[in-house]
C-alpha cells in the first residue's frame, strides 16, 4: 500500500513527459527540473507512508524490500523515458511485421503498395494460389522462397536439389530451383516463374525478385509508394 502513491505520481510524471516535447516546459519547468519534482514528491510520499521512517527494527526488512522495489520502478520508468525513441522504433517494426498492406488498384490497373519499416516494401501476393508475404528485392536476381513459405505452397522437399548458392542475410547458403506456375499481386499474374527455394531456417522473408520484376512493364517507387504495371495484354 505504500508504494500506491509515489507509483501513480511517477507513472502521472511519466506520461507528462511522453507527450510533452522537450522543448515544452511542464507547469513552467523544464523536462529535467519537472522529472526530479517528481522523484522527489514520490519519495516523500514513500517516507510519510512509512511513519517518516520512524519504525521499530522489526519493520526494517519490510521497508527495504519497498524501497527495493520502487527503486527498480524508478530505474525501469527512468529507461522507458531515455529510450523512449529505440522503443518507439522496436513497436513500429513490430507493427509492420503483424500489417502487411494489401496492394491497392488504380484506375490503369496499376497496383500500388504502401511502404512500411522505412523503406521496405512487404508485398501480399499468391503463389500458387496460397498467400505468401514477399519483401521487394531489387538486388535479387531471383524470387526467393523460405522453407516455409514452400511447405505452405505444397512442394515437397525431397524432389529438391539444393545446388545453386544464395545471399542471404546470414550469409551464403544453398538453394534448389524450382518452377513456381503463378505469383499474383493483385490483378498482376506472372505465370512460370523462375525461383529459389532455400533450407530450413536459412532466411526469415521471402524475396520478390528479379525473375518476377522484369516480367512487369515497370515498377516504380516513389514517395513511400511501390507502384507495379503489367506489360498490356497479359
Amino acid at each position: 500500500m505504500a508504494l500506491i502513491a509515489p507509483i501513480l505520481i511517477f507513472v502521472g510524471a511519466l506520461a507528462a513527459l511522453l507527450t510533452t516535447p522537450a522543448a515544452t516546459p511542464i507547469l513552467g519547468l523544464s523536462h529535467s527540473a519537472f522529472a526530479g519534482l517528481a522523484m522527489g514528491l514520490a519519495l516523500l510520499c514513500f517516507g510519510l507512508a512509512n511513519g517518516g521512517f520512524r519504525v521499530r527494527f522489526g519493520g526494517l526488512l519490510r521497508i527495504l524490500a519497498s524501497a527495493a522495489a520502487w527503486t527498480l520502478i524508478i530505474v525501469a520508468l527512468v529507461g522507458l523515458y531515455t529510450y523512449r525513441a529505440d522503443f518507439g522504433d522496436v513497436a513500429a517494426s513490430w507493427l509492420d511485421g503483424l500489417n502487411t498492406p494489401e496492394p491497392v488498384v488504380g484506375q490503369g490497373g496499376e497496383v500500388v503498395i504502401k511502404g512500411r519499416s522505412g523503406s521496405e516494401f512487404f508485398v501480399a501476393a499468391r503463389v500458387d494460389d496460397r498467400p505468401v508475404r514477399f519483401v521487394l528485392d531489387t538486388g535479387a536476381s531471383s524470387v526467393v522462397l523460405t522453407a516455409e513459405d514452400a511447405q505452405r505452397i505444397g512442394l515437397d522437399f525431397r524432389q529438391l536439389d539444393f545446388s545453386a548458392p544464395v545471399a542471404t542475410a546470414n550469409g551464403s547458403a544453398m538453394a534448389a530451383p524450382v518452377r513456381l506456375a503463378r505469383i499474383a499481386v493483385g490483378p498482376i499474374v506472372i505465370a512460370n516463374v523462375r525461383a529459389l527455394v532455400t533450407r530450413p531456417g536459412a532466411m526469415r522473408e521471402s524475396l520478390l525478385g528479379m525473375t518476377f520484376l522484369d516480367r512487369l512493364d515497370s515498377f516504380t517507387v516513389e514517395r513511400g509508394k511501390l507502384t507495379l504495371r503489367a506489360k498490356k495484354g497479359s
